[in-house]
């Protein structure tokens, strides 16, 4: 295990867990590991543009209740690598990188919770290791190619983002998605220490390119970025079969509203029923995360006494 990360002095006040790193496909993967080595692991998976502070109010619950919380930093975001190329931060590479973590951390009995790209990462990375797999948690995601919403569609700013010039200029020089993402999908709104604990990682220039390559591999037709991934994910989905899903929504979500839901329940129709949270949009972890992990924990707790 490696040295304690550097980091500045006023995040310990919002995100005081250490972060360590590890190799991963050559890369530096950063992530926190808090609990009991020899409990349940709980790996929380982040989207686009966060990192593992977007769970920062799941650690202590987590850990009080017996379970082993690790949440990576996916290879781009937060303190880990961040290439400049593109080439880098395909589905394939981010399941690649998570499935190098599970197996040198020798994680076993695993409950995956995603959310965002952490979906497909963490059922793409499941499907490779299913019998490390205990229980898969899915909070305002999606897991295939045949459903896309109106923000998906959207001239703003969707097409925006694809857009070879107008995209680079919006998400690389303002940093529009870096600085302003989290803050601009939550509903509640951030404190202005938030708000820099999300944006502080994105500061340096070139430091951002992930957030440019995500919204761009979101594969709306065959033969898009992404596509063959996440085509593969949707047609192994039926292996699941026997683990234990959990469902969570927030329905005021424009990224992904509740008609994503409800394709992922004729996809995974054995999963929990939906519990649903309002007052919460895409990043709901920010918006009602202690009565979220709140629900997943009684989730967890059944799970492990099976």
């Amino acid at each position: 295990m490696s040295e304690a990360l550097p980091r500045p002095d006023w995040l310990a006040e919002i995100f005081p867990w250490e972060q360590r790193s590890i190799m991963v496909n050559g890369r530096r993967m950063a992530y926190i590991d808090e609990g009991d080595r020899e409990a349940t692991p709980v790996l929380l998976l982040h989207g686009n543009p966060t990192w593992a502070f977007l769970y920062r109010d799941f650690v202590e619950p987590l850990r009080e209740a017996g379970y082993r919380v690790i949440s990576p930093d996916c290879i781009g975001s937060g303190y880990s690598d961040k290439p400049r190329l593109d080439s880098a931060y395909s589905l394939a590479h981010h399941i690649a990188d998570l499935v190098s973590l599970i197996d040198q951390l020798d994680l076993q009995g695993i409950a995956v919770v995603g959310q965002d790209w952490g979906g497909p990462q963490g059922v793409g990375a499941a499907l490779q290791r299913l019998d490390r797999v205990a229980s898969i948690t899915l909070m305002n995601t999606w897991l295939y190619t045949d459903y896309k919403g109106r923000f998906h569609t959207s001239a703003t700013p969707w097409m925006t983002w694809h857009a070879p010039i107008i995209g680079q200029f919006f998400t690389k020089r303002l940093k529009v998605l870096s600085h302003g993402g989290p803050s601009a999908t939550t509903q509640r709104g951030m404190t202005e220490l938030e708000a820099r604990g999300y944006h502080h990682i994105y500061d340096e220039r070139e430091s951002d390119t992930v957030t440019l390559t995500w919204p761009r591999s979101i594969p709306l037709e065959e033969g898009d970025r992404g596509w063959a991934d996440m085509a593969m994910i949707q047609g192994r989905l039926g292996e699941l079969a026997e683990t234990p899903i959990q469902l969570i929504w927030a329905p005021e979500d424009a990224v992904f509203p509740i008609e994503y839901c409800e394709r992922l329940q004729e996809l995974l129709p054995h999963a929990e029923e939906p519990v649903i949270f309002d007052r919460a949009r895409h990043f709901l972890q920010d918006d009602r995360g202690p009565e979220i992990v709140a629900t997943i924990i009684p989730f967890l707790d059944r799970v492990r006494g099976a």
